[in-house]
């Protein structure tokens, strides 16, 4: 367990420094996909599109997270991904919560290409593709949040707050949606 120092620093905003870089790169690949899109559509589409990228994004969340990244010990996934099982064992670290740009930049780049290939290239893809990376930065920085804070300050929070904490303190085989519940309800993992 933390010292009461060390659970005390990491609570505080300096634990949040380590969502600064997925901001800028993520928040900049956004905000271009954004432009562009509402340069050839409007606004409602640009949303509508967005929305279905973010939901699609949940979805990833939850089967990255239940199947490579809780995938038994041995398997391939699981070797590559001990990273997670670190996470869970130090469930207080920020540097252990945000996943490093090293790793989700290829991942970005290979889900950017999937997008673009079933767009056919139009140019929606890119509020599709932001609204994608909008649910990923949502995702880094209300796990960061979930695992910093002792208590969650918003009412909001409170039922995703204590769906994650199940998962790491009460059985980390199930509760694998950290931004939602509704994946873990459909497949059955609660």
């Amino acid at each position: 367990m933390h010292s009461t120092e060390s659970l005390h620093r990491l609570r505080g905003v300096g634990a949040f420094r380590v969502l600064l870089p997925p901001l800028i790169v993520y928040g900049s690949v956004a905000g271009v996909g954004f432009a562009l899109s509402l340069a050839f559509a409007p606004v409602w589409k640009v949303a509508l599109v967005a929305g279905s990228g973010w939901l699609c994004w949940t979805l990833v969340e939850y089967l990255i997270h239940r199947f490579a990244f809780h995938e038994k010990p041995g398997r391939p996934l699981a070797q590559k991904y001990d990273i997670h099982w670190i996470h869970h064992r130090k469930p207080h670290s920020p540097e252990h919560i945000v996943t490093s740009l090293r790793l989700t930049i290829p991942v970005a780049l290979v889900f950017g290409g999937l997008f673009w290939l079933l767009w056919g290239g139009h140019v929606l893809f890119w509020a599709f593709y932001s609204g994608f990376v909008i649910g990923y930065l949502w995702y880094e920085g209300l796990h960061l949040s979930i695992h910093v804070w002792p208590q969650p300050p918003f009412r909001w929070l409170r039922p995703l707050w204590r769906h994650h904490h199940w998962h790491h303190f009460r059985d980390p085989h199930k509760y694998h949606g950290v931004t939602t519940r509704w994946w873990d309800y459909v497949f059955g993992s609660v």
